[in-house]
């Protein structure tokens, strides 16, 4: 008897979930994964998982023979523009984890050791700042051209 109101319980709750999730109170607030983030490193994951889904989105646009010439270029002049700045922001994250693990090993380590490690963590974190910087505007305006194209 356990087992069958437990059964029917979770398939209310199973039912009630997609008209939840239609409820804004449990959707996110911000339109942008980079703002929505609250640490260093997630702000670099999402920059680099919003220009991967946006590159695949402007390859379904560019193959799509309906979408004007023009607009198909401005995508790839976007795209050239955007795919550096993603690899410096890809090579900061690299470099940033590993001095935040060189960090977390030296804290333990004499204090010359730890301050070494320390100063190279504030460098990775103050370049991976700055790629990330950089790089969301032409993210911005990558992402702008593929929702006016659709």
């Amino acid at each position: 008897m356990k087992s069958a109101f437990r059964a029917v319980v979770l398939g209310l709750a199973l039912a009630a979930l997609p008209s939840c999730a239609s409820v804004p109170l449990f959707s996110t607030p911000f339109d942008n994964p980079i703002a929505a983030a609250r640490t260093l490193d997630q702000r670099a994951y999402a920059a680099l998982d919003t220009y991967a889904v946006l590159l695949e989105e402007a390859t379904k646009v560019v193959a799509d023979p309906n979408v004007p010439i023009t607009a198909k270029r401005a995508l790839g002049q976007a795209e050239r523009a955007a795919t550096p700045a993603m690899q410096v922001v890809e090579s900061a994250l690299a470099a940033y984890l590993g001095a935040r693990t060189d960090f977390e090993v030296a804290s333990s380590q004499s204090p010359s050791t730890l301050q070494r490690a320390t100063d190279a963590l504030n460098v990775a974190v103050q370049r991976l700042n700055q790629a990330v910087a950089a790089a969301s505007p032409a993210i911005a305006q990558l992402q702008a051209l593929v929702r006016s194209a659709h």
